[in-house]
C-alpha cells in the first residue's frame, strides 16, 4: 500500500502597511502581496524572486520551470525547488508537467481561490463551534 503524502496548506495573513504607490513598480506590489501572505519577508530574496517570476509568467499566460527560474538568477535549483514546494504546500502554485503555474492561472484568481478555501474552512469551524455550544 502506497502511503499518500499529506500537505498542510498554511497561509499566514500579516498586517503590513499598505505600500505607498510607486509609479510603474510592479515588483514592489508583488513583494507586498508576498509579505502579506506570510510567504517570506524583505530579506528572503530567493522566495521573492520565485514569486515574482511566477506572477509575471501568469500575466503572459504561461508557466515556468525550475530551470527557467534558475536561469533568471544566480540561485541553485535546490533553493528554487524548495520555494516552489513551499508555494505548492500553501496552495498558491500547482505543477503542470515541468512547469509551475499559479493555482488560479492569474494572481487575482489565485487569491480568490485562497479566499474561498479560507471561507469554507471557517464555515466548517463555525459548524463545529455550534455543535460544541449545543452540548454545553
Amino acid at each position: 500500500m502506497v502511503q499518500q503524502r499529506r500537505f498542510y496548506r498554511q497561509i499566514i495573513i500579516r498586517y503590513i502597511q499598505t505600500p505607498v504607490q510607486e509609479p510603474e513598480n510592479i515588483d514592489y506590489e508583488i513583494d507586498y502581496i508576498y509579505q502579506v501572505l506570510g510567504l517570506g519577508d524583505e530579506r528572503d530574496d530567493v522566495g521573492r524572486h520565485v514569486f515574482r517570476a511566477l506572477v509575471k509568467a501568469s500575466k503572459r499566460g504561461e508557466g515556468i520551470s525550475s530551470r527557467d527560474l534558475m536561469a533568471l538568477s544566480e540561485v541553485s535549483q535546490a533553493a528554487i525547488i524548495y520555494h516552489l514546494n513551499l508555494f505548492q504546500r500553501s496552495g498558491l502554485v500547482v505543477k503542470e508537467g515541468r512547469n509551475y503555474v499559479l493555482r488560479g492561472y492569474t494572481l487575482e484568481n489565485t487569491l480568490g481561490e485562497l479566499e474561498n478555501d479560507m471561507h469554507r474552512r471557517f464555515e466548517s469551524l463555525k459548524e463545529i463551534a455550534r455543535k460544541i455550544e449545543g452540548k454545553q
